[in-house]
């Protein structure tokens, strides 16, 4: 027990410095940076909830005594709390009548993550509200300062529409890249620990993701006021509307994968697929129109593909 405390503590120093790590202008500790979830997440799922409690906790007074308290904050709102949030839901199972063990849904888990990075959206335009032209007017500073101060542009270069596209989409794209980065921890924190042989959770089918019902509703909900909200309104809905498609996307991804299988060379059409996606940009608002719509389609069932989660989805509504 003193030991697993002992790398309990480890692990949330280790994050720590690595948060800490990524405020200097050195490209390889900014590139670490993103791996600062990992050991929180890897001692959580290995070792239960209380560990993951205790590096999520060093991890934050570790992050203050290197940097200043709004930094603590920020690590966390942003790496700490999301990190237990993680482990908490992921280890949360039932027993089942036949003897089987229920685990939590990993879609669910990713929705109510994408809820979070909501409301903290919220929160943000919210406190920024009175400020001169609003939530975006503070988006428009910051991008400013970034462009201005820190990035070093050719002399006449005229990047006012660049700026104006960041401004426009920034907070969602913010929600998004961190979801992103805490699903990819979390993906190899767990194959690390299965690797090991010491998880406790067995490795979910993160192809079979399904969405809760609310998250239908917020989703139709931002459109709507994206599209009839003017100013502030229409900027935080389109944002909001967009961290709520973020659990479509993968869910359209999951089904891709499985209709991928089908064909001869796999692995090729996914590859062409992601630098399709990647160069163009538009078909990831089709992915997540593919996962909207799975409920409607059924086209996991049509390719074969299991829907664990679905089955899981009615025992934990």
């Amino acid at each position: 027990m003193i030991m697993v405390s002992l790398l309990a503590l480890a692990s949330g120093i280790s994050s720590g410095v690595l948060s800490a790590a990524g405020q200097s202008n050195t490209a390889i500790f900014i590139v670490f940076a993103h791996f600062a979830m990992l050991p929180i997440i890897i001692v959580g799922l290995g070792y239960g909830t209380r560990n993951a409690s205790i590096a999520a906790l060093c991890g934050v007074f570790t992050v203050i005594s290197f940097t200043d308290i709004f930094n603590g904050l920020l690590y966390g709102i942003t790496i700490a709390f999301p990190c237990w949030f993680v482990v908490r839901h992921a280890l949360l199972n039932r027993k089942l009548a036949q003897g089987d063990t229920d685990w939590y849904p990993v879609g669910y888990i990713l929705s109510n993550l994408v809820g979070y990075g909501a409301m903290v959206l919220i929160l943000a335009a919210t406190v920024s509200f009175d400020t001169e032209n609003g939530f975006r007017g503070v988006i428009d500073k910051l991008i400013a300062d970034i462009f201005e101060r820190r990035l070093t542009i050719g002399g006449q270069l005229n990047v006012s529409d660049l700026k104006y596209q960041i401004v426009s989409f920034f907070p969602s794209i913010a929600v998004v890249v961190w979801l992103f980065i805490l699903s990819l921890n979390s993906v190899f924190a767990q194959a690390i620990l299965t690797w090991k042989g010491v998880e406790l959770r067995p490795t979910p089918s993160y192809s079979n993701l399904t969405a809760p019902e609310w998250l239908y509703w917020a989703l139709v909900a931002s459109a709507t006021i994206a599209l009839i909200g003017k100013g502030p309104y229409e900027y935080i809905g389109r944002n909001l509307a967009i961290v709520f498609a973020a659990t479509f996307f993968y869910i359209g991804l999951g089904i891709i994968h499985g209709m991928v299988r089908r064909i001869a060379s796999p692995n090729l059409a996914l590859t062409a697929f992601y630098v399709f996606v990647i160069i163009l940009g538009w078909p990831i608002l089709a992915v997540a129109g593919l996962g909207f719509f799975e409920p409607w389609t059924n086209l996991r069932r049509r390719y074969d593909c299991q829907n664990t989660d679905a089955q899981e989805e009615k025992k934990w509504k």
